[in-house]
């Protein structure tokens, strides 16, 4: 699978191989459970975004990470409900709207520095 396949696909945390992921790439982590009915609707709704906001460039590492799995985040993170987007600094928790997903990364991209090393 080469690298863009792979950032444009959902990535488990536990799956990502760190030694492939770009430095540059814009990260955004979903941290979801597997008793959450609304954690399916935020991954899909990720997902659509970075589709709508990539204009076809490989930009974003998306991660799914799944508390259950990974319960020493939940502290380190402060994550208080999910599902839980993060990209950077910014947020938004609970079930979100497309366009406030749009924005979140938007922001991101804005922001962005990318390093060319």
């Amino acid at each position: 699978m080469t690298h863009r396949s792979r950032t444009r696909d959902w990535l488990d945390n536990s799956q990502v191989d760190k030694s492939q992921t770009r430095s540059n790439a814009i990260k955004i982590t979903v941290f979801t459970s597997d008793h959450c009915g609304f954690c399916s609707h935020a991954v899909e709704l990720v997902k659509e975004a970075t589709r709508d906001l990539s204009y076809g460039a490989d930009i974003f590492e998306v991660v799914e990470s799944r508390i259950e799995t990974h319960l020493d985040r939940i502290e380190s993170e402060s994550i208080i409900a999910v599902p839980t987007i993060v990209v950077g600094k910014s947020r938004i928790i609970g079930i979100p709207k497309i366009e406030d997903v749009r924005e979140l990364i938007h922001g991101a991209m804005l922001t962005h520095r990318i390093d060319d090393t």
